[in-house]
């Protein structure tokens, strides 16, 4: 806890005591500053005493207040604005992210689903073509079991016809 101190000031020729719990330097500062601001209106206003240049300085140091505590007041606005503006987009950004996720799933098994019918139609492929490679075998069977017979009848013709001389 910083305890209060009496600070004594030069400002036009007379002593101010300032009490505060800021150090010296500080205060100094800010004498400087009252000091400065009078000058300033001193040189631009030859006609005004050191009181009213006094008053004007202060009424210059209350107006750069105000302003700044409207400025402040303003940036305070729009910090809010961009926390609330900040958090809608991280909500948004949760939903995105949910539904990316269930989109990635849904991809998944569905690529899981395509590999599973891709493997069951490599072995329908094979189960066809050995079916194929069957019946044309088979076919080639018959026909040379006909192809047989045909000659056998051939020549069962032909030795009837060899005895029929």
């Amino acid at each position: 806890m910083n305890t209060k101190r009496k600070v004594t000031v030069q400002i036009e020729g007379r002593s101010y005591s300032v009490i505060t719990t800021d150090d010296e330097k500080y205060v100094q500062k800010v004498a400087d500053e009252v000091i400065e601001q009078i000058k300033t209106i001193i040189t631009s206003s030859h006609h005004l005493d050191t009181r009213d240049c006094a008053v004007l300085a202060a009424l210059n140091f209350c107006d750069d207040r105000n302003k700044a505590l409207r400025n402040k007041k303003e940036c305070i606005s729009k910090a809010d604005k961009i926390i609330r503006q900040t958090n809608d987009l991280n909500k948004q950004c949760t939903e995105y992210k949910n539904r990316l996720a269930e989109v990635i799933n849904e991809n998944t098994a569905l690529t899981r689903k395509y590999l599973r019918l891709e493997k069951e139609n490599q072995q329908l492929r094979n189960a066809l073509q050995q079916a194929v490679n069957s019946a044309q075998s088979d076919e080639t069977e018959n026909d040379k079991t006909e192809e047989n017979d045909e000659i056998i009848r051939q020549m069962h013709k032909q030795q009837i016809s060899l005895f029929d001389q």
